[in-house]
């Protein structure tokens, strides 16, 4: 019995050992096949990416392509846009020279005539005329400015002022505007010694433009008011009203070149200006470095617009 024991042990390791050699070989083929599977599913992968940048490519040149295209034709466009920007400044010019003589030959003639002895009928005729032409000098005036805008010749003459004085010295003919039209004109937080290094002829007429619209678009009855106050290195000037205020659509818009206010219900006062004031004040405050704007609770309420501009020193 002891030796059919020792036989069988050499047979049940070699039985073993078949076993573990099967075994092998079905997991090495087991994961010989995974690994070709992953292999091909991640060539695949690979392949899918390729091919999807290879179109991204394509894609890419096309609208390359495309925005090389626009650019020329942007770049025409501008050139185009620049030398009709060119023949409307040139056209203002003339339009401003040719009219500005006959139109002061009107004038003179009409003052001429109503030094004359005419009758009542006439006279009212020449007053008109008067006006008329005055209305057009100042339209003459701001066109000339917009022309020189336009080419970049609006130029600043700039020296050391005293800017309370300035708005002292134009302030009496605004109130006499003022009286005409029954509005009270009131001026408060006058500041003295401010020095100002600016155009003093480009600055009175931003601060005229304010005070006159105030005027303008206040009813009878009403009140304009003027404040200065000194904010750190700058002179805030504001013009309040109580007139028929701002849409808050509108608080900038108004200060584009021939915007007219679409919630200005009165005709005849739409027909007194052309939207230049404004655009021009804007252009001469920003070239002594300070801002413009206006504030409105609403329409109907009333209106205030402001300028600040850096003092000297």
């Amino acid at each position: 019995m002891e030796i059919m024991v020792i036989a069988l042990i050499p047979l049940s390791f070699l039985l073993l050992g078949a076993g573990f050699l099967v075994v092998a070989q079905v997991s090495g083929f087991m994961q010989s096949s995974f690994f070709n599977q992953r292999q091909n599913f991640s060539n695949m992968i690979i392949q899918q990416y390729m091919e999807r940048i290879t179109l991204a490519q394509g894609q890419l040149y096309q609208r390359k392509q495309e925005l090389e295209g626009m650019s020329a034709k942007l770049s025409l466009s501008n050139q185009e846009l620049g030398r009709l920007n060119d023949m409307k400044s040139k056209f203002l010019s003339m339009v401003v020279h040719d009219v500005r003589t006959p139109l002061a030959s009107i004038r003179g003639f009409s003052e001429l005539l109503m030094k004359k002895k005419v009758g009542e009928k006439e006279t009212a005729y020449l007053k008109n005329i008067v006006s008329s032409t005055d209305q057009l000098g100042r339209l003459i005036a701001d066109l000339t400015d917009l022309a020189m805008i336009e080419a970049g010749k609006l130029k600043m003459e700039k020296a050391p002022f005293n800017f309370p004085d300035m708005a002292k010295d134009i302030l009496p003919g605004l109130s006499i505007n003022a009286q005409k039209k029954g509005v009270e004109l009131a001026v408060h937080d006058f500041p003295e010694g401010v020095l100002v290094d600016g155009d003093k002829f480009r600055l009175s007429q931003v601060f005229m433009n304010l005070v006159n619209n105030a005027i303008k678009f206040t009813p009878a009855g009403k009140r304009v008011e003027v404040l200065f106050r000194r904010e750190g290195k700058y002179i805030d000037t504001l013009v309040k009203d109580s007139g028929i205020g701002i849409h808050p659509s509108e608080t900038k818009k108004i200060f584009e070149k021939f915007y007219q206010a679409k919630y200005q219900k009165d005709a005849a006062l739409r027909k007194q200006g052309w939207g230049l004031g404004l655009s021009i004040a804007q252009e001469v405050v920003r070239a002594h470095k300070g801002d413009i704007g206006a504030v409105s609770p609403g329409l109907g309420k009333g209106s205030t617009f402001w300028f600040k501009i850096p003092v000297a020193g």
